[in-house]
C-alpha cells in the first residue's frame, strides 16, 4: 500500500493494556466495570485533545484505521483486548478527532507483542485511509 504524504496520522499512548475488568471474559461487578469504562473514556478523550493540540490535527475524515499495538508481560487474547478498547474509542470519538465509530468510518487492526516487566503499554496510531483503496482489501 502506498502511503499518500497528505494523509493526517496521529498517535496516542496509553501506558497499560485494557484491565482484566473491562476486557470479553470478565465476570466483574457492573460497578467496577462502570468505573473503569468512565476512567477510561475520559483518558482517551483528554489524551487524543492534547495530541490534536499539538499536531494541529482537528478531526480526520472520512475514514480511519484505528491500530492498536499492545505490549503486555504475559500473553491476552487480541479479541478480549480490543473489548477491552471500546471505552477507549468511545473517548477518541468524545474528542472530536473522529466522527462516529460505525463499521463504515473505522477499520479497526490490532498487534500484540511480549514485554518486560514495566513496560506494558498501548500505542494506538489513528490514521485517515483512502475509501476507495479500503473498500477493495
Amino acid at each position: 500500500m502506498v502511503k499518500n504524504k497528505d494523509q493526517a496520522e496521529l498517535v496516542i499512548v496509553l501506558f497499560d493494556v485494557p484491565p482484566a475488568e473491562i476486557r470479553g471474559n470478565s465476570r466483574a461487578h457492573f460497578r467496577t466495570v462502570r468505573s473503569i469504562n468512565r476512567q477510561r473514556r475520559e483518558i482517551a478523550k483528554l489524551l487524543t485533545l492534547d495530541r490534536m493540540q499539538e499536531t494541529g490535527v482537528k478531526s480526520l475524515k472520512p475514514r480511519v484505521l484505528v491500530s492498536y499495538h499492545f505490549y503486555n508481560t504475559r500473553e491476552i487474547d487480541l479479541d478480549n483486548l480490543i473489548i477491552g478498547m471500546k471505552p477507549t474509542l468511545d473517548g477518541i470519538v468524545d474528542s472530536g478527532l473522529i466522527e462516529d465509530d460505525k463499521p463504515s468510518n473505522v477499520k479497526l487492526a490490532a498487534e500484540f507483542s511480549l514485554c518486560k516487566k514495566g513496560e506494558k503499554k498501548t500505542i494506538i496510531a489513528i490514521k485517515e485511509i483512502d475509501y476507495k483503496r479500503s473498500r477493495m482489501e
